[in-house]
C-alpha cells in the first residue's frame, strides 16, 4: 500500500527472514515510521533516497491508522468520524489487521534475529555509529559498545565504526575490503540512507543494510526496551516515553507521529 506515494512491501515476518537470510543479493531494507514518510513529503531528495530500497517495511503503529484510512473510499469527515474504531482495531483486533495488511516488521526484532543468525552461522557484521561529540550519553556508550556486544555475543564477528565525516572514506575502504556481509547503520535520518547507498555501491561484500536506531544499544543494555507485554500491546513508545529522557522532545514527536501524521493521510 502507498502512503504519500511511497509503497510500503506487504510482508510475513519470518518469510521475510528466510530471504533475507539467503545473502545471495544485495538488499536495502528501510522500515519507514510515520515520523519518516511525513519528512518524505517535504524532501524530494529523501523521497528519492528512500526509494531506492529493495524492502520498505511498515514500522510503526501509526501506519496501520493510515491503512485502515486509506483503504476505503469514505469521505474525509466519515473518516474523522471512524477514528476511534480504527484505534480500536489497532489495540483490540490487532491478528486481524495483521492477516489484512501483513506483519509490522520491527527494527528492533529484526536487528536481534539477525545479529543471533550472524553469531550461529560465523557470518561478519559491521555496524556504522552516529558520531555526535556534544550527546554526553552516546559517547558514553560509543566508549563500552566493542567490550559490551562481544560479552553478550562471544561468538560474533563484528566491526565497529563510529561515522566520523573526516574519517569517511578510510571507514568505506575498510568496510569494502572486510568479509563483512551485513551492515547496520545508526546514523539519523537521511544521512544514514545517504551513507548505505554510497556504502553498498563500493562494497560489493555488503549483502544487507539495515538501519537500526537504538537497537545495539538495547543488546548491551545502555538502554532499556520495553518489556514484552509492552510491546504486545503496542505501547513501547509510551513506555520510552515515561523512562526516557528528554520528555518534551519525545511528546513532540509522538505528537506528530501520531496526529499530524493522521491528519495528513486523511487529508490525502
Amino acid at each position: 500500500m502507498k502512503i504519500f506515494w511511497i509503497q510500503l512491501n506487504k510482508l510475513k515476518y519470518n518469510n521475510f527472514l528466510e530471504e533475507l537470510l539467503k545473502l545471495e543479493k544485495q538488499n536495502i531494507v528501510f522500515t519507514p515510521n510515520p515520523e519518516i514518510l511525513l519528512k518524505t513529503k517535504s524532501d524530494k531528495e529523501f523521497k528519492s533516497l528512500i526509494n531506492k530500497a529493495n524492502y520498505l517495511t511498515p514500522d510503526g503503529i501509526g501506519l496501520y491508522i493510515a491503512f485502515q484510512i486509506l483503504d476505503n473510499n469514505n469521505s474525509r469527515f466519515l473518516n474523522t468520524l471512524l477514528l476511534p474504531y480504527f484505534f480500536f482495531n489497532l489495540f483490540f483486533k490487532r491478528k486481524k489487521l495483521y492477516k489484512k495488511y501483513w506483519d509490522r516488521i520491527c527494527w528492533s526484532d529484526l536487528t536481534k534475529d539477525l545479529v543471533q543468525y550472524s553469531e550461529k552461522n560465523d557470518i561478519k557484521i559491521t555496524i556504522i555509529d552516529l558520531y555526535n561529540p556534544t550527546d554526553k550519553n552516546k559517547v558514553a556508550s560509543q566508549k563500552q559498545f566493542s567490550k559490551l556486544l562481544a560479552k553478550k555475543f562471544p561468538k560474533l564477528k563484528f566491526d565497529y565504526f563510529i561515522y566520523k565525516p573526516e574519517e569517511k572514506e578510510k571507514i568505506i575502504n575498510d568496510i569494502s575490503n572486510s568479509d563483512s556481509k551485513i551492515l547496520f547503520s545508526t546514523l539519523w535520518m537521511k544521512k544514514q540512507e545517504e551513507s548505505v547507498i554510497e556504502i553498498m555501491q563500493k562494497s560489493k561484500n555488503i549483502k544487507l543494510w539495515l538501519w537500526i536506531w537504538s537497537s545495539f544499544d538495547y543488546f548491551i543494555w545502555f538502554q532499556k526496551r520495553a518489556p514484552k507485554i509492552w510491546r504486545k500491546l503496542w505501547l513501547e513508545w509510551l513506555y520510552r516515553l515515561i523512562t526516557g529522557p528528554k520528555k518534551i522532545d519525545r511528546l513532540k514527536r509522538l505528537y506528530k507521529a501520531i496526529f499530524v501524521f493522521t491528519y495528513e493521510v486523511l487529508k490525502k
